[in-house]
């Protein structure tokens, strides 16, 4: 999914997919037993997408959603690269982003989790701008092996890069769908200022990529019960005597969007597109020269 968003806004940079090897064993073949061979292959002649087998990193925790969440940090270990772009594969881009690599040298760049303010001050890993480098991932794992049960890929990066990470300004990089529904504080911490008023609008044409965080929502590639839509959906508000339903237009359309390209994307059927994001997470690369 995220591959063909990145042919869509024409990105310039190599498309690197890391996978778990069991799907497929050889990246370079030319026929899959399985679907998930099938679409990896497909994804990859179509998108333009060099195919790299990885071992999951799965660690027990009380959290079995985020079991395999540190497989992303391997990120920093892909060398070839001077610079590695994570993207959560449970986001959509809305633009291009090539911009990021132009960013002065650091080990990570990334945005504050804006949602969690005033609270804490806590870095987001659902975009990370990675240098990748033997030192740096020499202690990613050796963090990982000492992590404790509660601690997931937010946990670790938060204990290494708190306080030298560069920042990445979360508007427009990382907007959440809750963020539609939200209410007037967190609309200000987003906003980031005092000054400017929420207009749902004007922040989804600005927004460069949304994460789908949306709880009780689950994500978009899984049916969504109706009284949970209804709970979660946007309210209308009243603007000036008229009835202004654009944030809850807005939000219904970021998941009706996700939903129908998936379906021609991702069909299974041989006449149809392949799915972009089968690996765990997706990868946006610049080449070393």
């Amino acid at each position: 999914m995220f591959f063909e968003r990145l042919q869509h806004v024409q990105s310039n940079a190599d498309r690197v997919m890391m996978y778990p090897s069991s799907m497929l064993f050889d990246p370079e073949a030319q026929e899959g037993i399985s679907d998930d061979a099938k679409l990896l292959i497909l994804a990859r002649d179509k998108y333009n997408i060099k195919l790299t087998p990885i071992t999951i990193q799965h660690r027990q925790g009380s959290d079995p959603t985020w079991a395999d969440s540190f497989t992303k940090l391997l990120a920093f270990n892909q060398t070839d690269y001077e610079r590695v772009l994570m993207l959560d594969s449970d986001s959509t881009l809305l633009q291009n982003v090539d911009e990021l690599f132009l960013l002065p040298p650091s080990p990570v760049a990334l945005p504050r989790a804006y949602w969690l303010f005033p609270d804490e001050s806590t870095l987001s890993s659902q975009i990370m701008l990675i240098q990748p480098s033997e030192a740096e991932f020499s202690r990613v794992k050796s963090k990982i092996g000492s992590a404790g049960e509660n601690d997931y890929d937010m946990e670790l990066v938060n204990q290494m890069y708190k306080d030298s990470a560069m920042i990445l300004p979360h508007r427009p990089y990382d907007l959440l769908t809750g963020a539609f529904c939200d209410d007037s504080d967190r609309h200000r911490w987003y906003l980031g200022n005092d000054y400017e008023v929420w207009d749902p609008v004007v922040v989804y044409n600005e927004a460069k990529m949304v994460h789908f965080s949306d709880w009780p929502m689950p994500k978009p590639w899984l049916d969504a019960p109706d009284n949970i839509v209804r709970e979660r959906e946007p309210k209308c508000v009243m603007k000036e005597e008229v009835e202004d339903c654009s944030a809850r237009d807005i939000w219904h359309g970021i998941y009706r969007d996700f939903k129908e390209r998936r379906k021609r994307v991702c069909d299974t059927s041989p006449q149809e597109r392949p799915e972009a994001n089968a690996g765990h997470q997706d990868r946006r690369r610049r080449r070393r020269p």
